[in-house]
């Protein structure tokens, strides 16, 4: 059934034009721990998908926490995610209610009061504290001010869990509007991410262009293992998505989200199968993930995954997307070419002199989006793109991730011997 959506700007919700410093970001500076090669994440100038990054603060991959009764108390929660370098996404409330109503352990969430106590002892222990929702749009101007009193209390960002199945969305594409209009009004610059089932059949269902109108980022739900059903294969073949003997595999089921939410036009921030036990599939969804320009993910959810997982994501760390100054660059020139502007450069840069660049500094491109916080190329640039090479890059793996080819990148670097490459070697690519 045809749907008629109504379309406004996520710029007038704006406070200003400037972007807020990456926070949670989806991708490597390093290889996987197998040693396989993956998406390079050094000095480029890439024509890609926008990566995401959430909130103030280093970039973390993020374990979602549904209740403390189910996923364990706070204490176990933090020293698992400090020691491997990760942040958490909290579940506080569901439509109007806080956690409480649901949660009968000591440290639930009953206002925001108690959001602003988890999160001081959260970020205090290292893990970044980030929060999530189930939204239900019976009520959206209440709904709107429960996420702006999260943000308020310290969460770097909130998720919002949009779904048509029983139990969450039940509202309007007007119901989303008035939702947006007031989390804006009261939040202008905060990230906000709409977290989605992202099987194709299921997308329709949900009002996501009037999301992504006032969101910065789609975090799909990518449970590869769930989804790997006779009844989900038919339905994807039936959507035009065929899986193919394999079946649901990690790599299938990212790749069909990515295009079932490609319309939007957002940054992806996928979230992992934590049903399934570390190893393979997992560093295939990781490895996916950073082939399809994420720079973080997540996994759902902490009382349900193994150590492997956490080990995994501990040891493929998140990418902030930089960018070395070549000869004749300008921060305008950079800005225009990354669809960002010269204050959201500046200001995540600390750079007090915005007509002062060195060539070979190393620069952290802001993500502007409609809550200040993503941002990409809108096309690819007319200069040439430049790479520096990582540990564990190929020409191979490099050619892969640029859409190019070995002999390309080879011939454009006068390279003779295409299996030597140096970690730091600055490559032209065509």
């Amino acid at each position: 059934m045809s749907r008629q959506r109504r379309s406004f700007s996520r710029r007038r919700f704006l406070a200003s034009a400037a972007a807020v410093p990456l926070a949670f970001a989806i991708g490597s500076q390093t290889a996987l721990a197998r040693g396989t090669t993956h998406l390079p994440g050094g000095t480029l100038a890439l024509p890609a998908r926008p990566s995401v990054a959430i909130g103030p603060g280093d970039p973390k991959h993020l374990a979602w926490v549904w209740q403390f009764r189910h996923d364990g108390d706070r204490e176990l929660i933090r020293d698992v995610l400090a020691s491997h370098n990760l942040g958490i996404a909290m579940k506080t409330h569901d439509g109007v209610d806080w956690m409480s109503k649901y949660d009968d352990s000591a440290d639930s969430i009953d206002g925001p009061d108690s959001v602003a106590s988890l999160a001081r002892y959260f970020e205090d222990g290292g893990v970044p504290f980030h929060a999530w929702s189930v939204l239900h749009g019976e009520d959206p101007v209440t709904e709107a001010t429960r996420a702006s009193q999260v943000l308020s209390a310290g969460a770097r960002s909130v998720i919002l869990d949009l779904e048509a199945h029983a139990g969450f969305w039940r509202g309007t594409d007007d119901d989303a509007v008035r939702f947006g209009d007031e989390l804006r009004r009261l939040q202008p610059s905060a990230f906000v991410a709409t977290s989605i089932d992202s099987r194709p059949w299921e997308v329709p269902r949900i009002p996501m262009a009037e999301f992504a109108q006032f969101t910065d980022a789609i975090a799909p739900q990518v449970y590869w293992a769930t989804f790997n059903n006779s009844g989900n294969i038919t339905k994807y073949k039936l959507a035009g998505d065929d899986p193919g003997e394999e079946g649901i595999t990690p790599r299938f089921a990212l790749q069909s989200a990515i295009r079932a939410v490609d319309e939007f036009a957002l940054p992806v921030h996928p979230i992992g199968d934590g049903t399934v036990a570390g190893g393979d599939e997992w560093a295939d969804f990781i490895d996916e993930a950073f082939l399809s320009r994420a720079e973080a993910l997540s996994v759902w959810r902490f009382g349900v995954a193994d150590d492997v997982v956490w080990q995994q994501l501990r040891d493929s760390p998140p990418r902030a997307l930089t960018y070395s100054v070549q000869s004749g660059d300008t921060l305008s020139g950079l800005a225009a070419e990354w669809g960002t502007s010269v204050d959201a450069i500046a200001e995540a840069n600390g750079i007090e002199n915005p007509n002062f660049l060195f060539i070979g500094q190393e620069l952290r491109i802001p993500r502007t989006g409609g809550g200040g916080g993503v941002a990409a190329p809108v096309a690819a640039p007319l200069v040439a793109r430049r790479y520096t090479v990582q540990p564990g890059d190929s020409l191979w793996s490099i050619a892969r991730a640029f859409d190019t080819t070995v002999d390309a990148i080879a011939t454009a670097n006068g390279i003779s011997n295409q299996g030597l490459i140096r970690i730091g070697d600055t490559l032209t690519l065509p």
